[in-house]
């Protein structure tokens, strides 16, 4: 299992990695991944919609784990 790095690609369609989505999250106090991709000023999880819960590559680096990670402060 690879170990969650900042520079790790979360959303490859819009190429955010999780520093972008963790820095995203703590600005606008995010409690939910669906909130990220709700928003229309953010783009992130609004196209093939693999980060959302499962990562892309099927390997649990996801949105979903992102807003936890910066829930329990480890990002």
């Amino acid at each position: 299992m690879e170990i969650p790095t900042a520079d790790m690609m979360i959303c490859h369609c819009h190429n955010k990695t999780l520093g972008d989505i963790a820095k995203y999250i703590k600005e606008n106090h995010i409690e939910k991944w669906e909130q990220i991709v709700d928003d229309p000023d953010f783009a992130c999880g609004n196209s093939c919609e693999n980060c959302h819960t499962e990562g892309y590559h099927n390997d649990g680096m996801s949105l979903a784990m992102a807003v936890g990670m910066v829930k329990r402060g480890y990002i």
